[in-house]
């Protein structure tokens, strides 16, 4: 019976044993399971902090790009306001595009000394908008513009009115210059500030037979 009762305690004394070494293991391996998710979650929670960082890297670089952007759009019936034009791309390093009319404009079209001629006609009439020929779409990428017109009757073309109607312009600054045969930039500024009070249009110059340095001066000066 001694003996008996002996083995008794010892098989309980194992099976004791072993079970709590059973619950020590389990302890252990949930111990384990817990660090390593959660050495998962935060890799993963760095992986996106640094995603997010590449993703706002590359958005203010494209921000940049585009406010580095300059344009010279110009409208030129005698080709004299486009040589302007292509002196102030070259100075600014900037792409040029010229306004074409769908209908070009003749010389006739443009002899001023007769009321019933086109040019007169359409300055004329303040809802006249020339046709324009291309697409001028591309401008509205660009952050800074030029824009270059000959003045008729003391203001600008109305083709520059249909450019303006057809293309947001609204987050550029828009710099304007001209040739005439007489009348300074002002007034057409004027009209167009009062036509268009939601465009950045902030100064402009009359640039008849400028210089390779007047364009440099001018181009400077709206930097100072």
């Amino acid at each position: 019976m001694k003996k008996i009762g002996a083995l008794l305690i010892c098989s309980v004394l194992l099976f004791s044993m072993t079970g709590c070494g059973s619950a020590a293991s389990k302890e252990s391996s949930d111990s384990d399971t817990s660090e390593q998710a959660i050495e998962s979650i935060a890799e993963s929670g760095s992986e996106m902090v640094e995603s997010a960082e590449d993703d706002n890297d590359l958005a203010e670089s494209t921000e940049q790009d585009v406010e580095e952007k300059t344009a010279v759009v110009c409208f030129s019936a005698t080709g004299n306001t486009m040589a302007i034009a292509e002196m102030i791309a070259d100075e600014t390093d900037a792409d040029l595009f010229e306004i074409i009319p769908a209908e070009k404009y003749t010389d006739e079209d443009l002899n001023y000394s007769d009321d019933e001629c086109r040019a007169n006609k359409e300055q004329n009439d303040p809802d006249a908008r020339p046709e324009i020929e291309n697409d001028l779409s591309a401008v509205e990428e660009y952050s800074t513009i030029y824009l270059g017109y000959p003045i008729w009757w003391g203001t600008n073309p109305r083709i520059i009115q249909t450019f303006l109607d057809i293309y947001d312009l609204s987050d550029a600054v828009i710099y304007t210059f001209c040739t005439s045969g007489g009348s300074g930039i002002e007034k057409s500024i004027s009209d167009l500030q009062t036509l268009y009070p939601d465009l950045q249009i902030v100064t402009g110059k009359r640039l008849n037979n400028a210089s390779e340095n007047e364009i440099k001066e001018w181009v400077n000066s709206l930097s100072d």
